[in-house]
């Protein structure tokens, strides 16, 4: 994702496949994971939010969970 096109709340919420309430919770309160709470960066434009696809791709990738050799069945 390189594009220079800012997505909006219902944008990321239907790549999400999340409530846009739940996007813009996670932009002002952040995502709660095993590593801590994670923000999703955004900028505001009046009273509109708006995200930068890297920004939601640095997010995706933070909320993975953390993988852990010792837990590996192979």
């Amino acid at each position: 994702m390189t594009e220079d096109r800012y997505l909006t709340v219902d944008d990321v919420a239907l790549v999400l496949r999340k409530h846009p309430r739940t996007i813009r919770d996670w932009i002002l309160k952040g995502c709660i994971t095993e590593r801590g709470r994670i923000r999703l960066d955004a900028t505001k434009l009046g009273k509109s939010w708006l995200i930068h696809p890297e920004w939601l791709e640095l997010f995706e990738h933070r909320i993975r969970p953390v993988w852990r050799a010792d837990l590996d069945l192979e």
